[in-house]
């Protein structure tokens, strides 16, 4: 359709409807469903040559009453194209995907869902608990940049112990020469395996290592995450 841009964009619409099955005796039960909706305010469009810009919130309605712990709010930016004749040309939304799954956990009540698996350097550096996580260089000899609290926990080694040093600090005579996963990883691959490593106080432990590649904004692979998860005793 042609005509200026704003002729496009309504200050709310309804995006999705997602039945519930759950059954009533009342008619208004028996129809409800959770429905989804964005939100846009005319006052905050920023309208530049052929650009549109606006902030948007992205809410759920009635997930509580159909059986969700919370209601789901995800805010963001909206970022439309027009071409010559003011015909759309493409819109690109950005907002935070993996808060928003987060948030989709918990209002399920199942934190353990899905696994969020980090594709940059910023969001594999957030704080977590419950994944012992170490960051190295996607280059040879691949030095540690980071590790976490929880990879300190298994392996008793701080940051200032590992800093620019290698994983092959957790090696022993047990463990198993293993390039080929991290050399995969760097090449865009994700890898995993299992190991014999070795912690500060030469306590040996079975280990699953999971390695992701972690790319910048060009999708060039800078950074290695490896996630260990120790396994039970061989005893």
């Amino acid at each position: 359709k042609d005509g200026p841009p704003s002729n496009y964009l309504h200050p709310q619409s309804n995006l999705i409807g997602i039945d519930n099955d759950t059954t009533s005796s009342s008619s208004m039960e028996s129809s409800r469903e959770i429905k989804a909706y964005y939100h846009l305010n005319e006052d905050d469009m920023i309208l530049t040559d052929n650009i549109l810009m606006c902030p948007f919130v992205f809410r759920s309605q009635d997930a509580v009453l159909c059986g969700a712990l919370s209601e789901c709010v995800m805010p963001g930016m909206l970022r439309a194209c027009f071409g010559p004749t003011n015909k759309l040309s493409n819109v690109e939304m950005i907002f935070d995907a993996m808060g928003f799954c987060q948030q989709l956990e918990r209002a399920s009540g199942n934190d353990s869902m899905a696994q969020i698996i980090p594709n940059g350097l910023e969001m594999a550096l957030s704080p977590i608990s419950d994944e012992a996580r170490v960051i190295t260089m996607a280059k040879p000899p691949y030095p540690i940049v980071s590790v976490n609290e929880a990879w300190t926990r298994v392996t008793g080694y701080t940051q200032v112990d590992v800093e620019g040093k290698y994983l092959s600090i957790l090696n022993g005579k047990e463990t198993k020469e293993n390039n080929g996963d991290i050399e995969g990883a760097s090449k865009g691959q994700c890898a995993c395996s299992v190991n014999v490593h070795y912690d500060i106080n030469g306590r040996d432990f079975f280990s699953f290592v999971c390695s992701y590649p972690l790319t910048n904004l060009k999708n060039e692979v800078t950074h290695l995450l490896h996630v260990f998860q120790e396994l039970p005793s061989r005893e």
